[in-house]
């Protein structure tokens, strides 16, 4: 991302010693603008939340499906999912995913 800004220096450099001043000014300036909006662009989607991956599936909800010896299968997003909870699950009940350990939920029930 830095070098981005060498580059809006180095246009400048080239552009002041080519160009009178008179032109080379408002080039710069919009070069800068436009420089300005790429990193805004960038800041903005480095904020963003994941979409994909078990970062964006933490704090998602699921439906438990079936229960079977400690162990539950949910229903997150149309794919069945083996989970664990520290509470007990019924069958039908909202979970909140609190982690993914490889292809296991780790899911406490939603509020």
């Amino acid at each position: 991302m830095h070098h981005l800004l060498l580059l809006v220096v180095l246009l400048g450099w080239i552009l002041f010693l080519f160009l009178s001043w008179q032109i080379a000014l408002p080039l710069y300036v919009i070069g800068i603008v436009i420089s300005l909006a790429i990193y805004w662009k960038i800041i903005q989607s480095q904020r963003q939340q994941p979409v994909i991956g078990k970062r964006a599936m933490i704090g998602d909800q699921a439906v438990v499906v079936s229960l079977k010896e400690g162990e539950a299968e949910v229903d997150y997003q149309g794919e069945i999912w083996r989970a664990v909870s520290s509470q007990p699950l019924q069958a039908g009940q909202k979970v909140v995913i609190e982690g993914v350990e490889g292809l296991i939920l780790r899911v406490k029930p939603a509020p």
